[in-house]
């Protein structure tokens, strides 16, 4: 056994210090091996290493976004040679203190955000290089600038509530943290006065998915889909011509209205982007998708579509705000219309980090949650919607489209 630990000790060292491309080259072993390393460290750690792990924890996040702002990542990533302190000081465009800097850099390098290869030189690491995109860059501004408060209140906010999270938009561990005004109640009012951070969230959301499957990806969901429209058109004036194929609610600028048309080119029929007023005002739409300006907390405009789509929606919402948004939607469905949830659909046991990270940091900032698949049922229950079927298009992190429909009265 003694021998067997030693070489397999030796093994990781060797695997650390140079990446085996097999194991890169195959997406199910290397997942095996990164979650066996994260389940192995808290198992080996003494209470000392566990302090120090967990209690600075936070410094990895605060340290990643000066690099960001100072551009480090990217300088290292682009040169052809490592770079000194100098260097990196004179190409940063912020002019920092290079003894302040050096420091910086040495906490990044001790936590493989860089190489230190010299004496004051530095050069990319893998692991700053998968934070160089400009998505990646946004998501680390993003969440230090707009998340980190929230994060932090929530224990005093829970404590505040004696542990019975409030159901309200407004009285959240954001609004706690931030001082926030009455005319910034909520995360989403926040952001419209502050645009740089507006524009890190939006740059961020618009590409932490890039590179995943998506909906589009399961063509069951598409059949659905096409046979929804056949039913809620056959017979009508107009038929598949005048009616309405799919409605995405709370679109933002048409993404996903573009991505479906480009899915399917030959379905007939009108597709319908709603968001708030300001925001569809920046779409550009191609012909057969239209833009509505709703507030879907006020109503659903749209009647007898085939599906009404949300994507990543209801997340942001309490219980009670989502039951008023799904009753407009049901109200405005026929018998043979489909509601599309795509969504996190969390297991009700054993949830992986990436579904409960991002479940506690909903509730930090909108006293929203990610949902269990118990939960979803039992929501659109409330509503008189029940469950058709749930299609998983990404396992490891749960996403996933609800096909719903009304219940049958």
């Amino acid at each position: 056994m003694k021998v067997s630990l030693e070489s397999t000790v030796s093994f990781l060292e060797n695997l650390a210090a140079e990446p085996s491309s097999d194991i890169c080259a195959n997406d199910q072993l290397r997942k095996r091996v990164l979650l066996a390393i994260q389940k192995l460290i808290p198992e080996l750690e003494t209470p000392a290493e566990a302090c120090q792990r967990t209690l600075y924890n936070a410094l990895e996040l605060v340290a990643a976004r000066i690099a960001v702002d100072l551009n480090i990542f990217n300088l290292l990533k682009e040169s052809p040679c490592p770079l000194s302190t100098e260097d990196l000081a004179n190409q940063s465009g912020k002019s920092p203190d290079t003894k302040l800097l050096a420091r910086i850099l040495r906490y990044l390098a001790s936590i493989s955000l860089i190489r230190e290869v010299g004496t004051g030189i530095w050069t990319a690491s893998h692991f700053g290089n998968n934070l160089s995109g400009e998505g990646q860059s946004a998501g680390v501004a993003s969440m230090v600038d707009n998340c980190f408060v929230a994060m932090i209140t929530l224990p005093a906010f829970l404590r505040r509530h004696e542990y019975k999270p409030p159901n309200s938009k407004d009285d959240t561990a954001f609004a706690q943290g931030n001082h926030v005004s009455p005319e910034e109640k909520t995360f989403f009012d926040w952001l419209k006065t502050r645009p740089e951070n507006a524009k890190h969230f939006n740059i961020f959301m618009g590409s932490h998915r890039t590179g995943v499957q998506t909906w589009l990806d399961r063509p069951i969901v598409i059949d659905e889909i096409t046979d929804a429209f056949k039913k809620v058109t056959e017979g009508k004036e107009g038929g598949e011509e005048k009616g309405v194929s799919f409605v995405d609610i709370g679109g933002g600028i048409g993404h996903q209205c573009k991505a479906f048309k480009k899915q399917v080119p030959g379905l007939k029929g009108t597709i319908i982007l709603e968001d708030l007023e300001e925001v569809v005002a920046k779409a550009e739409l191609e012909d057969w998708i239209e833009k509505l300006a709703v507030n879907f907390l006020e109503g659903q405009p749209v009647k007898g579509a085939a599906s009404y789509y949300f994507r990543s929606v209801l997340r942001n919402w309490p219980d009670q705000y989502s039951r008023t948004i799904l009753s407009f939607v049901r109200d405005a469905m026929e018998d043979n219309s489909l509601l599309l949830i795509n969504e996190l659909v969390l297991p009700d046991r054993g949830a992986h980090r990436y579904e409960t990270q991002l479940d506690l940091t909903m509730l930090a900032t909108l006293n929203a949650e990610a949902r269990t698949e118990t939960h979803w049922k039992q929501l659109l229950a409330e509503v008189g919607l029940e469950v058709k079927k749930i299609v998983f298009y990404e396992e490891e992190t749960r996403e996933a489209v609800i096909i719903a429909k009304k219940v049958a009265s």
